[in-house]
């Protein structure tokens, strides 16, 4: 992986989610100036206090899990969330990508926080390899060699179209084998794939919109 510093970031739009204590939960993907996604398992809890996005620090103002998101033997489902915040960020948001555009075997960056730092994969660490139809909300990617670290669940997946970076994924969850030799690897990295739920996130989005104004309103009467 590559540390991102405050002079290189090539995805600002990647984000960290912390408690009121501080403590670092995940990460997430600003969509909008005032939304962020992220993994549903990093916010199933409801205790994110706020972001930290760059420079800045945004308080939470509420949250939001999918209907069908579910833990259930090891496997997560829906493991998608969204995050409204207090105020709008200044920073760019990501711009949504399409899986079918993607080709297999093709180079991915993923982005997120760990140890209290932002880093993003190097090149040729990270292949697409597709969706299985037992999951077909996922994205597969095969690590090479393993590089996973506590902290990006609810990070980006991002892969170029064209030259420019679209986010495709959510960083979901991974999955560990040991080998003959038992040595423990990563087999298998999942994403939750993004256009998947997108009408979704607009509906949701909208009745945030909704909510508030009709707030405006009553605060003005």
């Amino acid at each position: 992986f590559t540390p991102t510093t405050s002079e290189h970031d090539p995805y600002p739009s990647v984000c960290s989610l912390h408690l009121e204590n501080g403590h670092l939960v995940g990460s997430g993907i600003l969509i909008r100036p005032n939304v962020v996604l992220t993994a549903g398992h990093c916010i199933e809890d409801d205790d994110i206090s706020y972001i930290v996005i760059g420079d800045e620090e945004i308080m939470v103002k509420d949250m939001v899990l999918h209907p069908s998101y579910s833990k259930t033997f090891g496997r997560i489902q829906g493991d998608i969330g969204l995050i409204f915040l207090e105020c709008d960020s200044n920073y760019e948001p990501a711009t949504i990508g399409c899986v079918e555009w993607m080709v297999r075997y093709q180079n991915i960056t993923t982005v997120g926080y760990s140890f209290e730092y932002k880093k993003y994969s190097k090149p040729n660490v990270f292949r697409y390899f597709g969706t299985i139809v037992e999951e077909p909300n996922y994205m597969k990617f095969i690590p090479r060699p393993a590089s996973v670290w506590p902290g990006d669940s609810g990070g980006g997946v991002f892969a170029k179209f064209e030259g420019k970076d679209y986010v495709v994924g959510i960083i979901s969850n991974y999955i560990v084998i040991e080998t003959f030799n038992g040595r423990i690897v990563v087999s298998e990295c999942s994403a939750t794939i993004i256009v998947k739920y997108l009408d979704w996130i607009d509906e949701e989005i909208l009745k945030n919109e909704m909510g508030q104004n009709i707030k405006i309103v009553e605060d003005g009467r």
